[in-house]
């Protein structure tokens, strides 16, 4: 799941709801969140994903998950 959007950023580095933008030691780094859409059927749970994408210079664009948060199944209703 995460070798799959790994290569999505590798097209799509601004996928997600943008959080903010901060300046760290001169270069500007965005952070984002998006959500994967869990899988009932195989107990897979969606999951939320938090990353930061620093388009560039001085490095080349560069993408990191911050964090991974598996979303509490549904509960059952009484």
């Amino acid at each position: 799941m995460l070798e799959a959007l790994r290569a999505e950023f590798e097209h799509r580095p601004r996928l997600g709801r943008p959080i903010r933008t901060v300046t760290e030691g001169g270069q500007r780094i965005e952070l984002y969140s998006t959500r994967i859409e869990g899988d009932p059927a195989s107990g897979r749970p969606a999951v939320n994903v938090v990353f930061a994408y620093a388009p560039a210079p001085p490095w080349p664009p560069t993408v990191r998950i911050a964090a991974v948060v598996p979303e509490d199944p549904p509960h059952p209703q009484p």
